[in-house]
Protein backbone atom coordinates (compact mmCIF):
# COMPACT_ATOMS: atom_id res chain seq x y z
CA UNK A 1 0.00 0.00 0.00
CA UNK A 2 2.56 2.18 0.84
CA UNK A 3 4.39 1.52 -2.72
CA UNK A 4 1.31 2.39 -4.21
CA UNK A 5 0.56 6.01 -2.48
CA UNK A 6 4.44 6.77 -3.71
CA UNK A 7 3.58 5.21 -7.10
CA UNK A 8 0.22 7.62 -7.08
CA UNK A 9 2.23 10.92 -5.63
CA UNK A 10 4.48 10.71 -8.23
CA UNK A 11 2.27 10.24 -11.15
CA UNK A 12 0.17 13.14 -9.72
CA UNK A 13 3.21 15.38 -9.37
CA UNK A 14 4.08 14.23 -13.66
CA UNK A 15 0.55 15.39 -14.40
CA UNK A 16 1.18 18.57 -12.95
CA UNK A 17 4.58 19.32 -13.64
CA UNK A 18 3.71 18.03 -17.46
CA UNK A 19 0.82 20.72 -17.63
CA UNK A 20 2.83 23.85 -16.25
CA UNK A 21 5.87 22.62 -18.79
CA UNK A 22 2.87 23.00 -21.25
CA UNK A 23 1.97 26.59 -19.76
CA UNK A 24 5.31 27.54 -19.87
CA UNK A 25 5.82 26.97 -23.56
CA UNK A 26 2.78 28.83 -23.81
CA UNK A 27 3.91 31.93 -22.29
CA UNK A 28 1.31 31.49 -20.26
CA UNK A 29 2.78 31.26 -16.55
CA UNK A 30 0.43 31.91 -14.44
CA UNK A 31 -1.15 29.12 -15.13
CA UNK A 32 2.71 27.46 -15.28
CA UNK A 33 3.06 28.86 -11.47
CA UNK A 34 -0.29 27.32 -10.28
CA UNK A 35 0.51 23.82 -12.00
CA UNK A 36 4.01 23.75 -10.35
CA UNK A 37 2.62 25.15 -7.41
CA UNK A 38 0.49 21.54 -7.12
CA UNK A 39 3.10 19.34 -7.95
CA UNK A 40 5.32 21.00 -5.24
CA UNK A 41 2.52 20.74 -2.74
CA UNK A 42 3.17 16.60 -3.85
CA UNK A 43 6.71 16.64 -4.04
CA UNK A 44 8.11 19.30 -1.65
CA UNK A 45 11.22 17.75 -1.91
CA UNK A 46 11.54 17.53 -5.67
CA UNK A 47 13.75 20.00 -7.10
CA UNK A 48 12.42 19.35 -10.87
CA UNK A 49 9.02 21.04 -9.55
CA UNK A 50 10.63 23.81 -7.14
CA UNK A 51 12.90 24.71 -9.72
CA UNK A 52 10.41 25.43 -13.02
CA UNK A 53 8.51 26.99 -10.29
CA UNK A 54 10.82 29.77 -9.56
CA UNK A 55 11.42 29.85 -13.57
CA UNK A 56 7.69 30.57 -13.82
CA UNK A 57 8.12 33.38 -11.08
CA UNK A 58 10.89 35.10 -13.00
CA UNK A 59 9.02 34.79 -16.12
CA UNK A 60 5.88 36.50 -14.57
CA UNK A 61 8.16 39.27 -13.25
CA UNK A 62 7.61 37.84 -9.31
CA UNK A 63 11.39 38.57 -8.96
CA UNK A 64 10.98 38.61 -5.41
CA UNK A 65 9.60 35.15 -4.91
CA UNK A 66 11.63 33.68 -7.73
CA UNK A 67 14.65 34.24 -5.20
CA UNK A 68 13.24 32.94 -2.44
CA UNK A 69 12.12 30.02 -4.36
CA UNK A 70 15.69 29.51 -5.87
CA UNK A 71 17.50 30.20 -2.89
CA UNK A 72 15.53 27.22 -1.01
CA UNK A 73 16.46 24.98 -3.74
CA UNK A 74 20.23 24.93 -3.69
CA UNK A 75 20.55 22.28 -2.01
CA UNK A 76 18.58 19.73 -3.41
CA UNK A 77 20.57 20.28 -6.80
CA UNK A 78 21.33 16.64 -7.81
CA UNK A 79 24.52 17.05 -9.39
CA UNK A 80 26.87 20.70 -9.27
CA UNK A 81 25.73 21.70 -12.86
CA UNK A 82 22.11 21.60 -11.62
CA UNK A 83 23.61 23.44 -8.69
CA UNK A 84 24.93 26.30 -11.13
CA UNK A 85 21.86 26.66 -13.03
CA UNK A 86 20.14 27.60 -9.65
CA UNK A 87 22.95 29.93 -8.90
CA UNK A 88 22.69 31.29 -12.67
CA UNK A 89 18.76 32.28 -12.48
CA UNK A 90 19.47 33.54 -8.25
CA UNK A 91 21.79 36.35 -10.24
CA UNK A 92 19.47 37.31 -12.47
CA UNK A 93 16.57 37.32 -10.03
CA UNK A 94 18.60 39.83 -7.70
CA UNK A 95 19.49 41.70 -11.18
CA UNK A 96 16.24 42.16 -11.95
CA UNK A 97 15.30 43.27 -8.42
CA UNK A 98 18.58 45.66 -8.50
CA UNK A 99 20.12 43.74 -5.62
CA UNK A 100 23.59 44.31 -7.07
CA UNK A 101 25.49 42.91 -4.11
CA UNK A 102 23.62 39.65 -4.17
CA UNK A 103 23.49 39.24 -7.86
CA UNK A 104 27.13 39.65 -7.70
CA UNK A 105 28.12 37.04 -5.69
CA UNK A 106 25.28 34.27 -7.23
CA UNK A 107 27.09 35.24 -10.19
CA UNK A 108 30.23 34.24 -8.69
CA UNK A 109 28.96 30.97 -7.18
CA UNK A 110 27.82 29.78 -10.65
CA UNK A 111 30.93 30.44 -12.22
CA UNK A 112 32.98 28.36 -9.59
CA UNK A 113 30.46 25.32 -9.87
CA UNK A 114 30.62 25.82 -14.09
CA UNK A 115 33.50 28.21 -15.68
CA UNK A 116 32.00 27.67 -19.14
CA UNK A 117 28.65 29.31 -18.40
CA UNK A 118 29.57 32.71 -20.88
CA UNK A 119 25.98 34.14 -19.74
CA UNK A 120 26.61 34.27 -16.32
CA UNK A 121 30.56 35.31 -16.67
CA UNK A 122 28.45 38.39 -18.84
CA UNK A 123 25.89 39.08 -16.56
CA UNK A 124 28.79 39.17 -13.63
CA UNK A 125 30.57 41.98 -15.46
CA UNK A 126 27.98 43.80 -16.51
CA UNK A 127 26.53 44.26 -12.54
CA UNK A 128 30.07 44.98 -11.45
CA UNK A 129 30.11 47.36 -14.20
CA UNK A 130 26.77 48.75 -12.41
CA UNK A 131 28.13 48.56 -9.21
CA UNK A 132 30.80 51.00 -10.06
CA UNK A 133 28.99 53.49 -11.86
CA UNK A 134 26.62 53.71 -8.79
CA UNK A 135 29.50 53.42 -6.58
CA UNK A 136 31.06 57.01 -8.80
CA UNK A 137 27.83 58.65 -8.29
CA UNK A 138 27.68 58.02 -4.39
CA UNK A 139 31.44 59.27 -4.45
CA UNK A 140 29.95 62.40 -6.34
CA UNK A 141 27.35 63.63 -4.46
CA UNK A 142 29.47 62.90 -1.04
CA UNK A 143 32.10 64.99 -3.05
CA UNK A 144 29.41 67.68 -3.84
CA UNK A 145 27.49 67.69 -0.53
CA UNK A 146 31.05 68.40 1.14
CA UNK A 147 31.45 71.36 -1.09
CA UNK A 148 28.15 72.77 -0.12
CA UNK A 149 29.05 72.68 3.49
CA UNK A 150 32.87 74.11 2.58
CA UNK A 151 30.68 77.03 0.94
CA UNK A 152 28.52 77.52 3.69
CA UNK A 153 31.89 77.83 6.02
CA UNK A 154 33.23 80.15 3.80
CA UNK A 155 29.97 82.14 3.82
CA UNK A 156 29.36 81.75 7.32
CA UNK A 157 33.08 82.81 7.94
CA UNK A 158 32.50 86.25 5.33
CA UNK A 159 29.18 87.33 7.28
CA UNK A 160 30.73 86.73 10.82
CA UNK A 161 33.76 89.09 9.53
CA UNK A 162 31.08 91.55 7.83
CA UNK A 163 29.54 91.63 10.80
CA UNK A 164 32.41 92.42 13.31
CA UNK A 165 33.48 94.71 11.20
CA UNK A 166 30.00 96.77 11.01
CA UNK A 167 30.00 96.06 14.61
CA UNK A 168 33.53 97.90 15.11
CA UNK A 169 32.52 100.70 12.30
CA UNK A 170 29.30 101.26 14.64
CA UNK A 171 31.01 101.34 18.02
CA UNK A 172 33.31 103.91 16.50
CA UNK A 173 31.02 105.92 15.21
CA UNK A 174 28.69 105.63 18.98
CA UNK A 175 32.35 106.90 20.89
CA UNK A 176 32.62 109.69 18.08
CA UNK A 177 28.69 110.34 18.85
CA UNK A 178 29.32 110.10 22.46
CA UNK A 179 32.80 112.12 22.27
CA UNK A 180 30.61 114.92 19.88
CA UNK A 181 27.67 114.90 22.06
CA UNK A 182 29.81 115.34 25.43
CA UNK A 183 31.77 118.41 23.78
CA UNK A 184 28.73 119.97 22.53
CA UNK A 185 27.08 119.32 26.70
CA UNK A 186 30.58 120.95 27.40
CA UNK A 187 30.32 123.95 25.12
CA UNK A 188 26.73 124.31 25.35
CA UNK A 189 26.93 124.01 29.39
CA UNK A 190 24.17 120.90 29.03
CA UNK A 191 24.46 118.47 32.23
CA UNK A 192 22.81 116.29 30.83
CA UNK A 193 23.28 112.74 30.03
CA UNK A 194 23.54 111.86 26.13
CA UNK A 195 20.99 109.78 24.56
CA UNK A 196 22.50 106.05 22.99
CA UNK A 197 20.40 105.02 19.89
CA UNK A 198 19.40 101.09 19.94
CA UNK A 199 20.36 99.59 16.79
CA UNK A 200 19.57 96.28 15.01
CA UNK A 201 22.83 93.96 14.55
CA UNK A 202 22.89 91.73 11.45
CA UNK A 203 23.46 88.10 12.90
CA UNK A 204 26.02 86.17 10.54
CA UNK A 205 23.50 83.41 9.69
CA UNK A 206 24.84 80.90 7.40
CA UNK A 207 23.62 80.85 4.11
CA UNK A 208 20.63 78.41 3.15
CA UNK A 209 20.36 76.71 -0.54
CA UNK A 210 17.90 78.44 -1.96
CA UNK A 211 14.78 76.57 -3.59
CA UNK A 212 16.09 76.90 -7.31
CA UNK A 213 19.41 75.64 -5.81
CA UNK A 214 17.57 72.45 -4.16
CA UNK A 215 15.63 71.92 -7.43
CA UNK A 216 18.24 72.07 -9.83
CA UNK A 217 20.18 69.39 -7.47
CA UNK A 218 17.04 67.12 -6.74
CA UNK A 219 16.84 67.21 -10.78
CA UNK A 220 20.22 65.77 -11.53
CA UNK A 221 20.17 63.21 -9.11
CA UNK A 222 17.02 62.32 -10.57
CA UNK A 223 18.45 61.97 -14.05
CA UNK A 224 21.17 59.79 -12.99
CA UNK A 225 18.46 57.62 -11.27
CA UNK A 226 16.79 57.74 -14.54
CA UNK A 227 19.62 56.96 -16.02
CA UNK A 228 20.54 53.64 -13.89
CA UNK A 229 17.17 52.42 -14.38
CA UNK A 230 17.02 52.66 -18.80
CA UNK A 231 20.19 50.70 -18.40
CA UNK A 232 18.08 48.04 -16.13
CA UNK A 233 15.22 48.48 -18.63
CA UNK A 234 17.71 47.86 -21.60
CA UNK A 235 19.61 45.32 -20.49
CA UNK A 236 16.69 43.21 -19.00
CA UNK A 237 17.15 40.49 -21.61
CA UNK A 238 20.88 39.98 -20.19
CA UNK A 239 19.12 39.30 -17.02
CA UNK A 240 16.44 37.24 -18.30
CA UNK A 241 18.51 35.59 -20.34
CA UNK A 242 16.22 32.47 -20.59
CA UNK A 243 15.83 31.59 -16.72
CA UNK A 244 17.84 28.31 -17.72
CA UNK A 245 15.04 25.78 -18.04
CA UNK A 246 15.78 22.36 -18.09
CA UNK A 247 13.94 19.81 -20.08
CA UNK A 248 13.12 16.95 -17.87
Amino acid sequence: MLISAQALGQTEEKKFLYYGNRAYENENYADAIDYYQQAVSIAPLSFKSNYNLGNAYFRNQEFEKASDVYGTILDMAPTAYDRSLVYHNLGNAYFMNQKLDDAIDAYKSCLKLNPKDEDARYNLAYALELKKQQQQQQNQNQNQNQDQNQDQNQNQNQNQNQNQNQDQNQNQNQNQDENQNNQNDQQNGNNNGNEQQDKNMQNGQPQRISKEQARRILDSALKKEKEVQKKLDEKKKVGEGSPRKKDW
